[in-house]
């Protein structure tokens, strides 16, 4: 068992020498990185690469939810008035009023009277509408009485995989043209409460008259919400990019140093982040933090340093830490001495010496 020294003078040396080492290890004190007003408000507007979207071109293409418009293949059925129910074909009666109509490739059906009537892309009151007026007044004193329900509708394919509870093709109707519609056919977009699942951002391929796809690509609210419920047309691959958690790193003189998780829509300062790595070094106290910051026009490092205590406390919690940053506590010369002497004193000799009283 190690003996603790008795004497004053064995004491002072120890401390002395302990004090000398301690003198040559500060010039391994880290550099600080004191930057000017010009200097920091370059450093301060680096950072990640945001999604890029045309939100006007978005804003012009959305359309109202839930309006269902007849498209190719759709069966509707026609309930017209007596002296309507003739058959065009034979012109003889006929026994019902209710006149059964597939909407064919071209987009119109036949109706009795009426003839050729042109239905994709309208609503059942506007075909409701389209055929009185072409038997009215021409063909009929007085307006007739015409009732258009969708029997069985046509369905459009679009195609949803990544990170979605049930990739693959999904059937739509025309009422169901949207982005949302589509993500809710295959499952949502997968979630957690612990935001470790979700997506990133959503990719819609739509296809092109040149044979090559129109890509758009959606930010995502709260890993779960697209930034617009764009319209669909059919045929529209939709890749939902599955999340992958923004990171920082904290290394140096912290109880937890590495690479932390950037949760979406949480903003950490300087000393939050430097919490989340479980605190500094209490023993070695270091004044100083440094971040490291990638300007991404240039691809150059961009280092600053800010202090972390006493007023410097107010700066670096109005500091913003950016995924990506790395942040690095390092030694000052105080730091290193305190950290130095605490171990010798601790260990080595036996005896504890309050570091800060140094």
């Amino acid at each position: 068992m190690r003996t603790l020294p008795t004497s004053p003078t064995l004491r002072a040396a120890a401390l002395a020498l302990a004090l000398g080492a301690a003198s040559l290890g500060a010039g391994c004190a880290a550099t600080n990185y004191d930057l000017n007003a010009e200097e920091l408000a370059r450093f301060k507007a680096a950072g990640p690469i945001t999604p890029e979207f045309d939100e006007e071109r978005l804003l012009e293409s959305i359309q109202p939810p839930g309006v269902y418009t007849v498209i190719a293949g759709d069966l509707l059925k026609v309930r017209v008035p007596p002296s309507m129910a003739t058959s065009v074909a034979e012109g003889l009666p006929q026994t019902s009023v209710e006149h059964y109509a597939r909407v064919a490739s071209s987009g119109s059906i036949e109706v009795p009277l009426a003839g050729t009537v042109e239905v994709a892309g309208l609503t059942v009151q506007e075909i409701e509408a389209s055929i009185a007026d072409s038997v009215f007044p021409e063909l009929l004193s007085e307006r007739p009485s015409i009732v258009v329900t969708v029997e069985e509708p046509n369905t459009i394919a679009v195609t949803v995989y990544g990170a979605v509870g049930t990739a693959g093709v999904h059937e739509l109707r025309s009422d169901q043209m949207t982005l949302s519609a589509a993500l809710s056919a295959a499952g949502g977009i997968i979630q957690s409460g612990q935001l470790i699942l979700g997506a990133r951002r959503i990719v819609v391929y739509s296809p092109g008259g040149d044979g090559s796809p129109s890509i758009q690509a959606l930010p995502v609210r709260g890993l779960n919400v697209p930034f617009y419920d764009m319209p669909l047309k059919g045929g529209e691959r939709i890749e939902v990019e599955r999340y992958e958690p923004d990171r920082f790193t904290v290394v140096g003189l912290v109880k937890s140093a590495g690479s932390l998780e950037y949760p979406p829509e949480i903003e950490y300062n300087l000393m939050q982040a430097i919490a989340m790595a479980g605190g500094v070094d209490t023993i070695a106290d270091p004044p100083y933090a440094t971040v490291f910051r990638k300007d991404l026009e240039t691809g150059e490092i961009l280092p600053a340093t800010f202090p972390i205590k006493g007023n410097g406390l107010v700066e670096s919690s109005a500091l913003e830490i950016k995924p990506g940053d790395v942040i690095y506590i390092g030694h000052s010369a105080g730091s290193w001495t305190r950290a130095f002497a605490a171990e010798v004193f601790r260990i080595n000799i036996g005896f504890f010496i309050d570091p800060k009283s140094i």
